[in-house]
């Protein structure tokens, strides 16, 4: 048994008539005890499905109560998840089973339909508790089935999708031990105790929900509240009616409550019954502005941090007691260097790539990338700088990769895409400031010679083209028709150069 899996067993036998989770969705809460018996259960029945160690698992799934329950019985089995985003095209499911063999998905309901048929995917519904799990099996892959006797703190638990600056997203594989260690990093960085509840409302094929919110929480012994999705005008009744401490969510989600006159008015209606202490913000840079009216209307404190998948989340944290704003905090159980013209350094005031080591830090993909390493540390791609006090400031990317509301997404990807339609002779896909979302996913479109079509009709039919196509965060938002690009002498596309220009 992993250190993982043994200490949430025992979080849940020591809180066994204690409620752990709640489902926002249907008002239901479970103890330690159902919650053990029902891990217990789906493990048994992936087992006599003839999953076992090594196997990896999709899972499509909105935020649901199952879902920590799913992982952590795969877990127990020696079985790894995979979790994505609920919205993957069809296309996207099939080419990881193809290129991966993966043995098998779990998928929302709105996989039904269109999976209904389709050889490569054989459907058993599993019936657990009041829940029916939409299992699918890869009829071209044989699970291993193999027995869990050994396995090893060392052992995969979850992969993750990540995107790389060539836009074939990277594999992430963190082991059991990686997310104990960035789980208990996090617990003890923010005092967080059985007496602690979050509310989850980042979706959980996310890492930050994955380790910050919920085994963070999990492995201190706390409740978690679960959502499908971010409600504003729902957001401050749940944190009032189950006692909510804290939250982990994104620049996004602050600026809409800053905005939304519905939750205002129950936040203003509901505070003397609240026992929320700050909230957690990561993914993307919080305006300073926007911390400041945030804080003014709530008078709850914004604790911005910094982490990444490869990181299992977990890089830096602003201190509770110091908090600096507009930066992302002091390193929380992380080596940090800086490279500067081929040197490590940490001195002030000076800017290079964010180089990261630490117990819950990868040393490789899982699809092996030596470039993303050196001399031991990961490269992040992002460039930062610490001041005298050793607070660290991301100043820039260096990496191509466009935030939009938290979630990374590449270019490269998208243009792949887009390119299929007719009309379009070359694409660009850039980032735009977007004060919600962090960035606006934008498509630069050269259209062929003698496309008679209108740049109405055009963009309609890039959008519903990425509707089929991409994930949701990779849909354009915005669609421009331009005659060329700046380029260098080489003639390779300026995309900073075209940022500005479309910025202006």
């Amino acid at each position: 048994m992993t250190v993982l899996i043994d200490r949430l067993q025992t979080q849940l036998a020591e809180r066994a008539d204690d409620v752990m989770m709640v489902s926002l969705a249907d008002d239901r809460s479970y103890t330690g005890q159902e919650i053990a018996n029902l891990v217990a259960d789906l493990a048994d029945t992936f087992r006599v499905a003839g999953i076992g160690k090594g196997d990896v698992v999709l899972l499509a799934l909105t935020n649901a109560v199952s879902y920590p329950v799913i992982e952590q019985a795969l877990w127990t089995i020696g079985a790894i998840a995979h979790p994505i985003a609920p919205s993957s095209a069809v296309t996207e499911i099939k080419s990881e089973f193809d290129e991966y063999h993966y043995v098998a998905m779990i998928g929302d309901d709105s996989f039904q339909e269109v999976l209904a048929g389709d050889e490569q995917f054989r459907a058993q519904p599993v019936a657990l508790c009041e829940w029916t799990l939409n299992l699918y099996h890869n009829t071209d892959v044989a699970p291993a089935g193999m027995p869990v006797d050994d396995l090893a703190d060392t052992d995969l638990a979850v992969i993750l999708n990540t995107s790389g600056s060539t836009g074939k997203p990277k594999r992430v594989g963190l082991t059991h031990a990686q997310l104990f260690n960035s789980a208990t990093h996090i617990g003890e960085s923010q005092g967080l105790t059985n007496a602690d509840a979050t509310m989850v409302v980042m979706p959980m094929f996310h890492v930050n929900a994955q380790v910050i919110s919920i085994l963070g929480t999990r492995l201190s012994g706390g409740k978690l509240v679960i959502a499908e999705k971010f409600s504003a005008s729902k957001f401050w009744d749940a944190v009032a009616d189950h006692g909510v401490t804290w939250a982990s969510i994104v620049p996004t989600i602050i600026q809409i409550l800053e905005m939304n006159e519905t939750a205002k008015q129950r936040f203003d209606v509901r505070r003397a019954e609240m026992h929320i202490q700050y909230v957690r913000s990561a993914s993307f840079s919080l305006p300073a502005e926007s911390l400041a009216v945030f804080e003014a209307t709530f008078g709850i404190p914004v604790i911005e941090g910094y982490g990444m998948t490869e990181a299992a989340s977990l890089i830096a944290l602003n201190p509770f007691d110091a908090p600096k704003a507009g930066t992302v905090g002091l390193p929380v159980a992380t080596d940090i260097a800086l490279l500067v013209n081929g040197e490590l350094t940490t001195d002030a005031d000076v800017a290079g790539e964010i180089l990261l080591r630490g117990d819950h830090v990868i040393t490789d993909y899982v699809d092996s990338n030596p470039s993303s390493f050196y001399e031991g540390w990961l490269r992040t791609g992002d460039l930062g700088q610490f001041d005298t006090e050793g607070y660290l400031t991301i100043v820039g990317r260096i990496k191509e990769i466009i935030s939009r509301g938290g979630e990374k997404v590449a270019p490269a990807a998208i243009e792949g895409a887009i390119r299929q339609l007719e009309f379009v002779k070359d694409i660009v896909v850039v980032g735009l400031p977007d004060k919600l979302y962090g960035e606006e996913v934008t498509a630069v479109i050269i259209v062929n010679d003698g496309v008679t079509l209108s740049e109405t009709n055009m963009t309609k039919a890039v959008l519903e083209h990425a509707a089929t196509t991409l994930s949701r965060p990779a849909r354009p938002t915005k669609v421009v028709f331009v005659t060329d690009y700046p380029r260098n002498p080489t003639g390779k596309v300026m995309r900073h150069k075209l940022v500005e220009q479309l910025a202006q």
